[in-house]
């Protein structure tokens, strides 16, 4: 899904899978807002951005899409105590000179606050944003296929290089999930895996992907069209 989650991992493109940006029916919708307005403890130390994001989504389940030319050299704020989500996350950026635009209930990318206050009229995903949901049921589906029970329960990042048909080139574990024959078994997985979608033409490569543990994995399985 620098997915820094990661879940959600220099990267050219960041996305942190919570494993969250699926259409969700309207009962989950308004389960996924009391969960976003919903207080959560938070204990995450002033450190460099793309490491406070990554831990951000361990807490909150989101998933983060961005570029690491906005994440490099910048510096997130503390974030301590019990707070909603995105209150959270708007102590996180203070300071960053970056705004969230929520592209779901459980999705976010992060933009120049200059550029959030122009586009904030009208605006509209970009084709790179828009694939992140492409990315994300593909894993999923894939992961739940494979590890079936054990899905959404173990973290780990990974570089993913995928080739304009829509088929991973190369997968390569950058943090693991502390079992070598499984980092192993999961790089293995994950190349050669065909996206629903090929990609669109600009999006920067290699794409990393952080997966984190999940509360109901089950339903995140369900819900990418694989058993769960």
């Amino acid at each position: 899904m620098t997915v820094t989650q990661a879940p959600g991992a220099a990267w050219a493109f960041a996305c942190w899978f919570a494993f969250g940006l699926s259409v969700l029916p309207p009962a989950a919708l308004a389960q996924q807002w009391a969960a976003d307005t919903a207080l959560m403890p938070f204990d995450i130390a002033a450190q460099p951005l793309d490491a406070a994001l990554a831990a951000y989504t361990q807490v909150t389940g989101m998933a983060v899409l961005v570029t690491s030319r906005l994440t490099a050299g910048r510096q997130a704020s503390a974030v301590r105590g019990r707070l909603a989500p995105r209150e959270a996350l708007r102590q996180l950026l203070t300071g960053t000179g970056l705004q969230a635009r929520y592209t779901s209930t459980s999705a976010f990318t992060l933009v120049e606050a200059a550029v959030s206050r122009a586009a904030a009229v009208a605006p509209a995903p970009t084709a790179v944003t828009r694939y992140a949901g492409v990315l994300q049921n593909t894993l999923t589906r894939a992961l739940c296929q494979w590890t079936g029970a054990q899905f959404g329960r173990y973290r780990a990042s990974l570089h993913l290089w995928i080739g304009r048909n829509g088929v991973v080139r190369q997968a390569r574990v950058l943090s693991g999930t502390g079992d070598v024959r499984r980092d192993e078994a999961l790089a293995g997985v994950l190349s050669g895996l065909i996206m629903d979608t090929p990609p669109p033409a600009d999006l920067p490569q290699p794409v990393t992907i952080v997966l984190a543990p999940r509360p109901n994995p089950g339903a995140d399985c369900r819900l990418a069209g694989a058993a769960g």
